[in-house]
């Protein structure tokens, strides 16, 4: 019965004296340690000379049936006879850390029923204080990325994030996507200026920086700056959505111009159903049924540069879909730009300022075809986090927490 207890509560070279209930419901369990030798905290010498027990400590393990379970042991003691005056050291076993009221194997569990949860909700499953809880994650999660971790980066993915709403608080992170396809978070850092962005990425180790092949980023000038400057043999991609977004609001903006231009004076029987056919314009062509495409078309015939800007938005969307490597885009990219100077439309003339601005990056994306697709997917795990936690904005404890809930499933799946 006693090596049972022992290797359910997780708790190797113990030997179980006694046990007894104690008045809250608890089990106490008194223990002794069967191993022999401890190693000297002087000379670093085995030590098998017994010199006595230290006073008693009692700890936490693992809970038994869902019933708490304390350990209480008495440390052994031993003299070396090696060193002057033959000091003593206290045996340390490899189940618990020296001045910790819990057991590795308990701490291990308290991170595990973390992941995807919150402090409050472990605190009340285990009965175990808040700051206990939090206690954990100071000692057993470091407060920054520990670089040794990683043989490769690979893939660098920098965003921000606001944690409040509307345009306040933000704080940039930092991803990285190894080759294999792993995803891993580097920093959580307290703000998006490029002096601070840059300061981080400096502190990557030289050996790591060589590995860096590529920094995927939206169009912001302060990453660009900070990437140029800290990593500048990595290539910078920009990211194809935010392109997107950007070119087709250009034509949304130009649909509702020309149905507010066809609708003046017209009786309301008459006026252009827009609301209709602003669902039917944002899609491709090819995903609307015979109906619908007869409703664009007949939208068409009225005023011919909406049309003439939808061809050209679906070209756009094919360009970047089908390009098989950065000189046929490049060469595309350009043909496109002298057919909406020939359409004179201006509504994409914000679009063309940044392809002539990012035009580097924006060539990148065609080798390979890299996105911030696994940086957008990662934030919503951010601000899923800082909603479950109802507001976490430390950024040492959002890394923590984010670093607990990826890597955790991994390291104790």
């Amino acid at each position: 019965m006693a090596i049972t207890l022992a290797v359910l509560l997780d708790l190797p070279d113990v030997r179980v004296l006694a046990n007894r209930m104690l008045e809250d419901g608890a089990v106490l369990i008194e223990g002794e340690s069967t191993l022999q030798t401890a190693q000297c905290h002087r000379c670093g010498r085995e030590l098998d000379r017994f010199h006595g027990f230290d006073r008693p400590i009692r700890l936490r393990p693992l809970p038994v049936f869902g019933r708490r379970v304390f350990v209480e042991i008495r440390p052994k003691r031993y003299r070396c006879p090696y060193c002057e005056d033959g000091p003593t050291t206290t045996q340390h076993c490899a189940w618990y850390a020296p001045n910790r009221p819990h057991t590795t194997a308990f701490e291990q569990d308290v991170l595990k029923r973390l992941i995807h949860s919150t402090v409050a909700d472990v605190s009340r499953q285990l009965a175990l204080g808040v700051k206990a809880v939090e206690g954990i994650l100071d000692h057993r999660l470091a407060p920054a990325v520990d670089w040794t971790a990683f043989a490769a980066l690979d893939t660098l993915g920098i965003d921000e994030v606001t944690l409040l709403k509307g345009q306040g608080h933000y704080v940039a992170v930092v991803w990285a996507r190894d080759a294999a396809g792993g995803t891993h978070v580097l920093a959580v850092l307290p703000d998006r200026l490029q002096t601070t962005v840059q300061a981080f990425l400096e502190t990557i180790p030289d050996a790591l920086k060589a590995t860096v092949r590529r920094v995927c980023i939206d169009m912001g000038e302060g990453y660009a700056g900070a990437v140029a400057a800290a990593l500048p043999d990595a290539h910078i991609v920009v990211d194809r959505f935010p392109l997107a977004v950007c070119y087709r609001d250009a034509v949304d903006e130009l649909r509702k111009a020309e149905c507010r231009r066809l609708n003046t004076g017209r009786p309301p029987k008459r006026a252009a159903p827009t609301a209709e056919l602003r669902p039917l314009l944002r899609r491709e062509w090819r995903e609307l049924n015979r109906e619908q495409q007869g409703q664009v078309v007949e939208l068409f015939e009225q005023p011919p540069a909406l049309a003439s800007a939808y061809m050209l938005r679906t070209l756009l969307t094919a360009i970047f879909d089908h390009s098989p490597d950065r000189a046929t885009a490049q060469t595309r990219l350009q043909r496109w730009t002298e057919q909406v100077k020939a359409a004179g439309l201006s509504c994409f003339d914000k679009f063309l300022n940044a392809l002539h601005r990012w035009q580097d990056g924006i060539l990148n994306y065609f080798e390979g075809g890299h996105t911030s697709g696994f940086v957008e997917g990662l934030n919503n795990k951010l601000k899923l986090l800082n909603r479950r936690c109802f507001g976490l904005d430390d950024p040492v404890e959002l890394f923590r927490r984010l670093w607990l809930d990826i890597e955790g499933p991994r390291l104790w799946a």
